[in-house]
């Protein structure tokens, strides 16, 4: 573990030090493009779109449910401005009702204050613009991965102090930490993209342990990146390329590989519902993904054409009710699936170009997302029982 002290920035736009990196440096794919972006997953793109192969792995029943063709109507939405060029990545709320997102572009931990809207901002030891996912533990500790500096670092606002865990490194290439989840005991889960893992970190010793993850084609390699674990403690990822979702048995070390109908599908983000099972979104194919909790069958959604290709689907996350929420680029949206009624409503997003990425729900039943558009670039926040 590395310790140190930073000074908190106010107003993060005023940094204008990373305003001339690269653009490469930011975050994962636009309007249909596969990957671009994150300075490890971009060196990533020429093997992933030549490893794409049809050796057969586990296969499983692959079932469409129908869906209605989607009603669109403008969302009701609270924007909050961060930095110019900021690369919004994955927020969080902690236990206070605070938001926390990593910021690519300026190479900063911002935190924005749900009931002011003021901005504040912390650049993390050793980062390399590379921040992807954050989360909050229940001390309201916020929990982040670094991925081109290759650890997992928690950052305490009270001491103004953060902690990193150097993660070390595969075939001399770093592990390129990507999503992060906590367990009902307080264990902190992780995705290692680059290095086909599987992690966990136990907080109070600062121990890490992983667990290799196979490739879901022979001639693929294997890219862990989405993350999401049931209430009743199992652990399921998807991989980025491959076309697959898998569970991890902690106790016995057997990873289970479950194969979709595209063998191109990218999954990009994970949730599970209070009942265990875990939806998905398929980053290119359009299409939502579900694991039944009891039979484990997967099944894949198609979402609705109503405002075009639905395709460039970020993040999803699940609702205290049982609605699944998700971001959608393509068609500007955050859009909402009933599973009880199968129904799709897509909520437009007022401000043009938003490019909606990472979203969670706060305890009030919230939803924040992130907006990197240009020049859109904010925080905002979206409550479910306003939009009809």
């Amino acid at each position: 573990m590395i310790e140190a002290e930073p000074k908190a920035q106010q107003n993060s736009a005023n940094d204008t030090s990373a305003h001339s990196r690269p653009r490469m440096r930011q975050r994962l794919m636009r309007d249909g493009a596969f990957l671009g972006g994150v300075a490890l997953v971009c060196l990533l793109v020429a093997l992933i779109l030549t490893q794409i192969g049809s050796a057969p792995a586990r296969k499983t029943v692959s079932a469409t449910p129908t869906a209605n063709s989607g009603i669109a109507q403008t969302a009701k939405v609270r924007e909050y401005k961060v930095a110019p060029d900021a690369g919004l990545m994955q927020p969080s709320v902690d236990p206070a009702g605070n938001v926390w997102v990593g910021e690519m572009g300026t190479n900063h931990l911002t935190r924005i204050d749900a009931g002011s809207g003021a901005v504040t901002s912390w650049t993390p030891p050793g980062g390399q613009y590379n921040i992807m996912a954050t989360t909050a533990d229940k001390q309201g500790n916020i929990w982040f991965t670094e991925q081109a500096a290759n650890y997992i670092g928690r950052f305490d606002p009270r001491a103004q102090k953060f902690t990193t865990y150097p993660l070390g490194s595969a075939n001399g290439v770093g592990m390129g930490p990507q999503d992060l989840r906590f367990d009902a005991s307080g264990n902190l889960w992780f995705t290692l993209l680059t290095g086909g893992r599987i992690g966990r970190l136990d907080p109070a010793s600062g121990a890490i342990q992983t667990w290799p993850v196979p490739a879901p084609q022979a001639s693929a390699k294997s890219y862990p990146f989405a993350l999401a674990l049931t209430p009743d403690g199992q652990v399921w990822f998807g991989m980025l390329t491959g076309g697959a979702v898998g569970r991890l048995d902690p106790a016995s070390g057997k990873v289970t590989l479950m194969r979709l109908a595209d063998d191109k599908a990218a999954i990009f983000s994970m949730a599970s519902d209070s009942a265990g099972n875990i939806w998905f979104t398929e980053m290119q194919t359009g299409k939502l993904g579900r694991v039944d909790a009891k039979s484990g069958q997967v099944s894949e959604i198609d979402v609705p054409k109503a405002l075009g290709n639905p395709s460039t689907l970020y993040a999803v996350a699940t609702a205290s009710n049982g609605e699944v929420w998700f971001a959608s680029a393509g068609t500007n949206a955050l859009i909402r699936y009933t599973p009880q009624t199968q129904a799709f409503r897509l909520f437009v997003l007022p401000t043009p170009a938003s490019v909606p990425y990472g979203v969670a729900f706060d305890s009030a039943g919230k939803l924040w997302f992130s907006a990197d558009g240009q020049p859109a670039n904010y925080i905002g926040v979206l409550s479910p029982a306003l939009q009809g």
